[in-house]
């Protein structure tokens, strides 16, 4: 396969007459189409064009970038032909890529989703446990795979240093080579920590409940043994036998959550240490109850070292004293009620029975991926030691080592058995100072074309946010990793894993800035209530993740963004849409999400209609056009307009309701300095306001103002958000050019320059003819110089 960029270049070349000739036929088509507004005379975006021989790469860069997303010419001028803006962007490109050096250092920190991937493959870790807890949020401006925001700090290094030390100790949690016997636990339910003491039919039983009160029950509703020896020490599989049911589902003649439905329990493991960063646990089940008619449920699930299980009540009120209490008020139960203890809906447990560890194999298999060994290892011989610290520093380091550099680990870890007497406990704290050294925390790429070392990293850390695995490994050290059928057949492989979801969400979610929905919530007793009643937020997350992945995995043109007739649901947020789900008496927590088609004509097609982004784009109480305006532009189209003049004061909403928005924007719009971006932006941003702030459809903003949703976009006008993207999808290149764009950056870990963009537009005429299918796309862009080349 000839390389993208190479095939774009040799069609442009075999176009040409002579440098002379192509000079003065583009000076031509500027004079013609450019000079009248960017000439010596007040410069259009001080851009000036008239002086051909001065135009300097900088602003032949700019240049491309108008023409390739199609903002240049502007709408009220006459638009190029096609020859004539492939001829001016083929031109722009090869004098910008001549002066477009790459401002990066060639090395990049893994970042906190990486390293948290990277030390679970590393040492073969799984279950709930997440390196990753220990380790805070990067402050990144853009991706976070941009090297240049992946600093480094004394304060992260030791939070790197602590995660080590964790993770190995789940790791190598024994040296013991006999493995553990199974136990069979029967929990002693009286000693249960969470629970209130009611007496049902005459005898004592142990309920899980919501309401915080001086019975005893938590507020977070969970279950589980509060003694000193509940968390497990062995980790691995482990069988639960519970026996439960519902009570007090009619108490005091009140509705209680769930008022409809049955009541689900929960079963969940959650890590006994504090200094985790998220220590409320992870639900790992969920189950349906019967009212005051016991049922027996027998599982296995994966418990970690130091962890604990515990069950809870998944849809219970959060706080149904306070309806008791509303209840007194009204007079509809007596106020003796409130000097009793609360007895509403809760879950009696009756049995709970634990048996494990079930031991699968020896060495576990943390032990034989992090020690490279079959059976467990005699550390008191020097080659056996020798030969597990060069397997750890290769997989660590990603890379072949030399004795050389293993000499000072060898040697450190004399130095630490002489002081612990454990071989164990030196190889954890030798393991630990590799896995916080630039060697384990740091990608490196040399200028130029990457080896294939680096590019199977790179590769590795695209698709899974991780390590290479053992056959990537194998590919690059044989070299065959960088023939493109070899790369593309590798990237498919990558792509069908199921670790590639790490891929699709945290691109997806830094693209769409979906990791900012939840930042500006609706009150949580105000119009907007349902937003948390139902749990609408991470519905809509999930949606439009699945969404992403969908159209990825199943190869769809990206148009899908723009429009489609087709979404992911859970029964919750198809009401809310207003759209219909096959849901059945089956449906656990009514959760499952499912795939539904969008009427013909609905307005809710596409990204556009998801909940997620008229959410994020909203404040929690009101919506603004010039925020969802400047997102579809930033975000989606990617042309972000410049941040607004200082001494432009900011729109003041009118509170007294006697304008409109509209009114009031094309009145701000009459400031010389903001109207050239919110031509742009507002029209846009008016389209989507047929969408409430949780992107519920509204025609009224209230009984005296209805929602205005036309404009004009390229020079055509819309009535609706369903006409805008009839707009947008007649010609998908510029948009395509964005993700692309968007998955090079990701991909390569900064901004892309001019002498990259040819690559982007190889791709692009590649893609064009299919429609510009999205897994096309990146395994282009995969296989060309934006992967290959640092």
């Amino acid at each position: 396969m000839i390389r993208l960029f190479q095939t774009w270049m040799i069609l442009q070349l075999c176009t040409v007459v002579s440098a002379a000739d192509v000079s003065e036929a583009i000076q031509a088509l500027l004079e013609l189409n450019c000079t009248q507004c960017h000439s010596k005379e007040e410069p259009n975006g001080n851009v000036q064009l008239d002086d051909f021989n001065a135009i300097s790469p900088a602003i032949w860069a700019k240049i491309y970038k108008q023409l390739a997303s199609w903002q240049m010419p502007p709408e009220d001028e006459p638009s190029f032909n096609e020859a004539k803006r492939r001829r001016l962007i083929e031109h722009a490109l090869s004098i910008a890529g001549q002066h477009s050096p790459i401002v990066t250092t060639g090395f990049r920190r893994l970042n906190r989703r990486e390293y948290g991937n990277t030390v679970r493959d590393l040492l073969g870790l799984h279950g709930t446990f997440n390196p990753s807890e220990y380790i805070y949020k990067d402050e990144t401006d853009g991706f976070d795979t941009d090297a240049q925001t992946l600093v480094i700090s004394n304060e992260l290094l030791l939070e790197y240093l602590n995660a080590a030390n964790k993770s190995l100790r789940h790791a190598l949690f024994t040296d013991n080579k006999q493995q553990p016997k199974t136990q069979v636990i029967t929990v002693k339910l009286s000693e249960m920590t969470g629970t209130s003491r009611r007496y049902i039919n005459h005898a004592p039983t142990f309920v899980i409940g919501r309401c915080g009160n001086r019975n005893g029950v938590r507020n977070d509703g969970k279950l589980y043994d509060g003694q000193s020896t509940r968390t497990m020490q062995e980790p691995g599989r482990y069988k639960i036998t519970v026996t439960a049911c519902a009570v007090d589902r009619d108490a005091y003649g009140l509705r209680f959550a769930p008022a409809e439905g049955p009541v689900m329990m929960g079963f969940g493991v959650q890590p006994a240490d504090p200094d985790s960063v998220s220590s409320g646990g992870k639900l790992l089940r969920t189950f349906k109850l019967k009212d005051d008619q016991d049922q027996t449920f027998e599982f296995e699930t994966w418990i970690d070292k130091d962890h604990f299980p515990f069950f809870s009540f998944v849809n219970g009120s959060d706080k149904p004293i306070t309806s008791v209490r509303s209840a007194v008020r009204q007079k509809k139960i007596s106020e003796d009620e409130l000097d009793k203890p609360y007895v509403g809906p809760g879950i009696r447990i009756s049995h709970y029975q634990v048996e494990g560890p079930l031991v699968d194999e020896w060495p576990p298999v943390t032990i034989k991926s992090t020690l490279g060994v079959t059976e467990m290892p005699d550390l008191s011989n020097a080659n056996i030691r020798k030969q597990i610290v060069k397997h750890f520093a290769t997989r660590a380091f990603r890379r072949p080592v030399t004795i050389e550099e293993l000499q000072p680990y060898l040697a450190y870890l004399d130095k630490q058995q002489l002081a612990t007497r454990s071989w164990r406990e030196s190889l954890i704290k030798t393991f630990a100072a590799m896995m916080t050294s630039v060697d384990f925390l740091y990608r490196r790429e040399a200028p130029g074309e990457l080896p294939a070392l680096a590019l199977a990293n790179r590769l590795a850390y695209m698709l899974w946010s991780s390590m290479p695995d053992a056959k990537l490994f194998e590919l690059a050290d044989s070299g065959k990793l960088k023939e493109p059928t070899v790369l593309h057949a590798e990237a498919l492989r990558l792509l069908k894993d199921s670790r590639s979801n790490s891929f699709c969400d945290s691109f997806a979610d830094q693209w769409l800035s979906l990791d900012t929905l939840g930042s500006m919530p609706p009150d949580l007793r105000g119009e907007y209530r349902k937003y948390h009643d139902k749990r609408l937020e991470p519905a809509m997350l999930e949606e439009t993740r699945r969404f992403f992945r969908y159209v990825v995995h199943e190869n769809r043109s990206v148009r899908d963004f723009l429009d489609a007739d087709y979404t992911f649901v859970n029964v919750h947020l198809a009401d809310h849409y207003g759209l219909l789900f096959e849901s059945s008496e089956d449906d656990v927590l009514q959760t499952e999400f499912q795939r539904v088609t969008i009427p013909l004509g609905s307005t809710r097609g596409g990204i556009l209609g998801h909940g997620s982004i008229l959410t994020l784009t909203s404040n929690g109480v009101e919506t603004t056009p010039i925020i969802r305006g400047h997102w579809v532009l930033k975000e989606l189209l990617g042309i972000p307009p410049p941040p607004p003049p200082k001494e432009v004061p900011a729109l003041a909403p009118d509170i007294n309701g006697a304008t409109t928005v509209r009114e009031q924007l094309e009145k701000h719009r009459t400031e010389e300095s903001c109207a050239s971006c919110h031509r742009q932006m507002d029209p846009l941003g008016f389209a989507l306001e047929s969408f409430d702030p949780i992107g519920g459809l509204r025609t009224r903003y209230s009984k005296e103002q209805a929602v205005s949703t036309y404009g004009t976009y390229k020079g055509k006008r819309f009535d609706d958000v369903a006409e805008l993207k009839k707009i947008l999808t007649e010609n998908l290149r510029p948009f395509a050019r964005h993700l692309v764009i968007q998955l090079a950056e990701y991909a390569k870990g900064r901004k892309l320059v001019a002498a990259d963009y040819p690559a982007v537009e190889a791709v692009l005429d590649h893609s064009a003819a299919d429609g510009f299918r999205l897994q096309d796309m990146l395994f282009m862009t995969i296989t060309s110089d934006l992967m290959r080349n640092r």
